[in-house]
């Protein structure tokens, strides 16, 4: 059996004497083994069709019984959609089907932002029904938010993600760390809203707006748990919010239009077009995207029978989103200025270095901001793999080279260059889909 020193400090946390009711569990020396039998056909659902777009494979890989494993997942307990047992047995189906035609299940990482709760819960559920998960392999980790400001030539701060696999989710240290940071975090997203409700109040009583956190977490789920960042969720937040409420509840044609249709109130909602058009939200003018979102699901759920068109966004909304914008970026810590509730990247790696347990990957490479770095890109990503393994030391193992919901052509341009940069430090490759479904072979729900 592989790992038997970790498994027995899960059963001591769970109470249990039979080892055999982890077998499922997946341990630091397991894990190694694993991912160097994997390749890109592993970790993929099927072939991309679209790389503009996310889960646009033609499945072929989870027809064939190739695609074997998945090292990217959220759950409810962080912005997921789905709980926890659903997730498992999404996997475990696969898991099935692919031992009877290849002779090995399915390996699934749980990576929820910040949290471990879904891994415990995920631990107790393989460990009462061995038999039901007998052909998958369960990786407990999480996916730790950090951010680096001290690399050469820096201009802002890079938002880094740390997958960590092969936890104990029941250490004491590791638990107190992300409860201090979740706390920290949601304090700070209370005070930034009360800034913007207090900065804003004239423009967002003419449109009878009253922010809140738990509204804003139709948006981004993850604002009223104190995970991830504070800043980029609360601007897309009051940026959508203030332009629905401009061109939907507040404007009578509009209005008129949808109750002449009778459009159900499930379909009116400041979130929808966001949720509906994601991919159109790739860069930094949010708001301006929006407004053509939020055009397109107007004609959409009207089956275009009028034609809709949003006049321009008016100057003084225009003023009141940028006032808002920097009230929001106040949050995030710059190269300048560090906010005690953000884990620095350095700091966190060597941080991981004193659990007992835990490998470290790094979670999309490509989407790193590494324009914020005045260094050729080659450059930039030698310097990062070269501070990933001082700080990370041998718990620093790997990047995500098949990271699955890259969209784009700059990410895919820039992978050759990562992939060359990572194997001068020797890194192992893992991969995911990034889930944050109802399932293990795609990222988003179909809408």
């Amino acid at each position: 059996m592989y790992d038997i020193t970790y498994k027995q400090e899960l059963a001591k946390a769970l109470k249990i004497d039979d080892l055999s009711l982890l077998n499922s569990i997946v341990g630091e020396e397991e894990f190694k083994t694993l991912i160097s039998t994997f390749d890109v056909q592993s970790y993929s659902p099927g072939n991309r069709l679209n790389y503009n777009k996310v889960d646009s494979f033609d499945f072929e890989n989870l027809k064939n019984h190739k695609f074997c494993v998945n090292l990217h997942v959220h759950t409810s307990a962080s912005d997921g959609l789905s709980d926890i047992r659903t997730i498992l047995d999404s996997a475990v189906k696969i898991a099935d089907e692919n031992f009877i035609n290849s002779g090995f299940g399915f390996m699934l990482a749980i990576t929820d932002h910040d949290t471990v709760e879904n891994a415990v819960n995920a631990v107790k559920i393989i460990s009462s029904e061995k038999e039901k998960y007998k052909n998958l392999k369960l990786v407990l980790g999480c996916e730790l938010s950090t951010v680096a400001t001290d690399f050469r030539n820096q201009k802002k701060t890079l938002d880094i993600h740390t997958l960590l696999y092969c936890i104990n989710p029941f250490e004491q240290k590791l638990s107190s760390f992300l409860h201090t940071k979740i706390e920290k975090k949601y304090s700070l997203a209370n005070k930034t809203l009360e800034e913007l409700n207090t900065n804003l109040v004239d423009s967002l009583s003419q449109l009878n707006i009253k922010l809140s956190l738990e509204e804003a977490a139709k948006i981004h789920p993850m604002i009223t748990k104190g995970q991830d960042e504070v800043s980029h969720p609360l601007k897309k937040y009051i940026f959508a919010k203030t332009l629905y409420s401009y061109y939907v509840d507040n404007n009578d044609r509009i209005k008129d239009i949808l109750q002449s249709l009778n459009v159900s109130e499930n379909m009116l909602s400041y979130e929808k077009p966001v949720y509906m058009y994601k991919s159109m939200f790739n860069n930094e003018r949010y708001f301006y995207i929006y407004r053509e979102a939020l055009e397109k699901y107007l004609n959409f759920i009207t089956n275009n029978k009028f034609s809709i068109k949003l006049e321009n966004i008016p100057k003084n909304i225009e003023n009141a989103l940028l006032l808002a914008k920097q009230i929001c970026e106040k949050s995030h810590p710059s190269a300048n200025r560090s906010i005690d509730a953000f884990s620095l990247f350095e700091d966190t790696l060597e941080f991981i270095n004193t659990l007992d347990y835990g490998l470290i990957s790094i979670a999309h490479p490509a989407r790193i901001n590494y324009k914020y770095v005045d260094s050729q890109v080659d450059e930039f990503f030698d310097e990062f793999w070269q501070v990933f393994k001082l700080h990370g030391k041998s718990r620093a193992l790997a990047y995500e080279k098949y990271y699955q919901a890259y969209t784009g052509e700059k990410c895919i341009a820039v992978l050759p260059v990562i992939e060359k940069s990572a194997s001068k430090y020797h890194l192992l490759s893992t991969g995911g889909i990034d889930s944050h479904a109802y399932c293990v072979y795609s990222r988003s729900p179909i809408i």
